[in-house]
Parts: structure tokens; C-alpha cells; sequence
């Protein structure tokens, strides 16, 4: 496996990994109509191809790739001149626990160090045990927990890098 800067024709896997995933996190408490909200704003293909060409003030996706196959991709960028933030980080369900996940944030912390990040935010929908489990593996603690108007409890984590 290795990890690269997703490109144009990633798209639809980038896409289909996304709504899968938002799709398994909704069975767990986020509700369906939130998780396709979140599938139709932010994770339709004109969208990530938008994103891919043009990353405005963040890295860009980045996607992890095994025998041509992307099976995770995630991004994040700089909140701060010191802070690196997380902002997706998704691996499609039948490849979890092959260390996609944790060879993407491993990329995406690189790019925010380089950049002067001192500190890592990221954040899950309560209720994503796996994805709580691995932030606290990776070192991150629970900074705050909020709700959004959707009544989506969020958790934010933060760890020094």
C-alpha cells in the first residue's frame, strides 16, 4: 500500500468510500437524512473533482492506494500558523484494519508539520467507535464535545505533533 495526492480520476472511489462510510456511521446514531446530507453536500463528485483541481486553503485529498485500488482517502490543512486540522478521514469499510487509515493521517501530519503545525485537531460524529478508537490510539485526547443544529453530537480531539 502506498499513499499518494489523489488525482482527478480517483473521484468516484473517493466518493463511494465517503458515502459508504457516512452511510455506516449513520447506523450508528448520526440517522440516515444526516448522513445523506453529508453525502449530497460535501461528497458528490462534481464537488471532490472541484477540490482535487483546486485545494484553495487546504492540502488536498490524499488517498491510499493497494493493488490499484484506492481503498482510503482523507485530507486536512492549516487552521492557524500553528494548528493542523483533520478534515476527512475515511477508509471504505471492507478494507478497514489493513492500516490505510493510519498511513493517511501519518501523510497528512507531515504536510501540516512542514507547514509549522505544532498541534492536530480532528473530530468524529459520536458514536464512530472505530474512528474514536483510532484517534486515541494515534495519541489524540478529547478536547470537546458539541452538538450541531442537525442534533449531531461531535467530538473534537486535539494532540500535540
Amino acid at each position: 500500500m502506498f499513499v499518494r495526492t489523489a488525482r482527478e480520476t480517483d473521484v468516484p472511489a473517493i466518493a463511494t468510500i465517503c458515502a459508504e462510510h457516512w452511510r455506516e456511521v449513520s447506523s450508528r446514531g448520526a440517522g440516515v437524512e444526516t448522513a445523506e446530507a453529508v453525502i449530497t453536500d460535501r461528497f458528490d463528485e462534481r464537488t471532490l473533482r472541484k477540490e482535487i483541481r483546486f485545494p484553495d486553503d487546504w492540502h488536498g485529498w490524499v488517498v491510499a492506494v493497494e493493488d490499484d485500488e484506492v481503498i482510503a482517502a482523507g485530507g486536512g490543512g492549516m487552521t492557524d500558523s500553528a494548528a493542523g486540522e483533520v478534515y476527512s478521514l475515511m477508509v471504505h469499510p471492507e478494507r478497514s484494519g489493513a492500516g490505510a487509515r493510519t498511513a493517511l493521517l501519518h501523510t497528512i501530519t507531515a504536510q501540516q508539520v512542514i507547514d509549522g503545525a505544532r498541534e492536530q485537531w480532528a473530530s468524529c460524529v459520536d458514536g464512530d467507535d472505530s474512528a474514536q478508537s483510532f484517534y486515541d490510539q494515534q495519541g489524540f485526547d478529547v478536547a470537546t464535545r458539541r452538538s450541531s443544529d442537525d442534533a449531531v453530537e461531535t467530538i473534537r480531539f486535539v494532540r500535540s505533533i
